[in-house]
């Protein structure tokens, strides 16, 4: 979702010289929360209800803006917008096309969008956020490791204990993996059931041992857990930056597949 599907386009404009007093009773009038401060057509910043709320009145709007205006783009998308803006630690950007100022949008209003995106069971983000983090980095040829984390006998677990304890069960076990992919550079999601998708940007070294804690059985409400893994290395696979995010998921999907197949013939022979 771009951000011009999100983003306020009532613009509302004050010049600088206004006091903070005219400023609140113009919000007040327009019910708006924020004006652009504009002098002889030239974007100055922004003046919100914050602002207004922590200078005196009786000064004015140039000494109570919020300073530089941050721009974006009306084509950025809702995870775009998010880290931008943290990244800026703004509180709203004005958004452009063509040159053009077309409306402004908040941290506020782009973090509601994104709490859209959580799934409500986890916690966690859900496909769409690792799909943005994943085809982000193969449009800027960054390398990363990608993993596709299968439960193993989740069925057995439902059939067994009952859907909602099998519903803990993802619920702690999505808390295990948070508390594993905690180094910078490491972007994990219930990708969808009992699957999970980590991105991670670590060593080989620690991806293997984040492998290998993972696949090993864990209690988790009493009840041993164990998941196949799936790995696509992006700093050894040479045709890494020719290929897809979609033909990347399939990859690793397939990997972890073959792991659970794997741990059922060996589990049968043995």
């Amino acid at each position: 979702m771009n951000i011009s599907d999100i983003m306020t386009t009532t613009i509302c404009t004050i010049t600088s010289d206004k006091s903070v007093s005219y400023a609140a009773e113009r919000m007040n009038e327009s019910q708006v929360d924020s004006l652009v401060v504009m002098d002889h057509g030239e974007v100055l910043g922004m003046v919100t209800t914050r602002d207004v709320l922590s200078a005196h009145p009786n000064r004015i709007v140039a000494d109570a803006m919020s300073s530089q205006p941050f721009y974006l783009s009306a084509n950025h998308n809702v995870w775009e917008a998010y880290h931008a803006l943290h990244q800026e630690q703004g509180g709203l950007a004005l958004v452009m096309q063509e040159d053009q100022l077309i409306g402004f949008i908040t941290k506020e209003i782009v973090e509601m969008k994104i709490a859209e995106y959580r799934d409500p069971l986890s916690g966690l983000y859900r496909a769409p956020y690792i799909e943005f983090i994943g085809e982000n980095f193969l449009k800027e040829r960054k390398p990363f490791h990608l993993l596709f984390i299968d439960l193993n006998d989740f069925g057995r677990i439902n059939k067994l204990h009952g859907h909602p304890f099998g519903d803990d069960v993802i619920r702690t076990y999505s808390s295990v993996l948070s508390s594993l992919a905690e180094e910078q550079g490491d972007y994990l999601c219930r990708y969808a059931g009992d699957e999970f998708v980590l991105i991670s940007t670590i060593s080989d070294e620690q991806i293997q041992e984040y492998i290998s804690l993972i696949t090993r059985p864990t209690n988790v409400l009493d009840v041993f857990v164990s998941a196949a893994v799936g790995h696509v290395n992006g700093y050894q696979t040479p045709d890494f930056f020719a290929r897809s995010w979609r033909e990347l998921i399939a990859e690793a999907s397939l990997g972890s597949s073959a792991a659970k197949l794997s741990k059922t013939l060996t589990s049968t022979m043995g």
